[in-house]
């Protein structure tokens, strides 16, 4: 493979990722609504920290750093309520919506 192939490859990976990430997004705005509705369950609070997780991984590698620092930020939250083994409050609850809105605002800004 040469450099240009190389470099339109990693462009449609850049461009494949930005394009699905709204969609996770949405699913992980989903699973925070469920979340709060069923108390908290522990397992799911696990799944969304996972989905999370990725993002603040993936996004900057993907050319989306705004997504990565909004996941880390939303990550932190989440794995606090995590530890406090209770159903958040309305201030945490307003605050995750929040942070998720940022992560959905980084993902269709790319």
């Amino acid at each position: 493979m040469n450099d240009d192939e190389l470099q339109r490859t990693i462009a449609k990976l850049r461009a494949d990722y930005a394009a699905q990430l709204p969609g996770t997004v949405a699913q992980m705005e989903d699973l925070w609504r469920s979340l709060v509705a069923a108390g908290m369950p522990p397992l799911p609070l696990a799944e969304l920290v996972r989905m999370v997780h990725s993002i603040t991984g993936s996004g900057a590698t993907f050319g989306v750093p705004d997504a990565s620092r909004a996941a880390r930020e939303l990550e932190e939250c989440l794995e606090r309520i995590g530890r406090s083994g209770r159903l958040p409050g309305p201030p945490e609850q307003e605050r995750v919506s929040a942070l998720l809105a940022a992560l959905r605002q980084a993902a269709v800004q790319h």
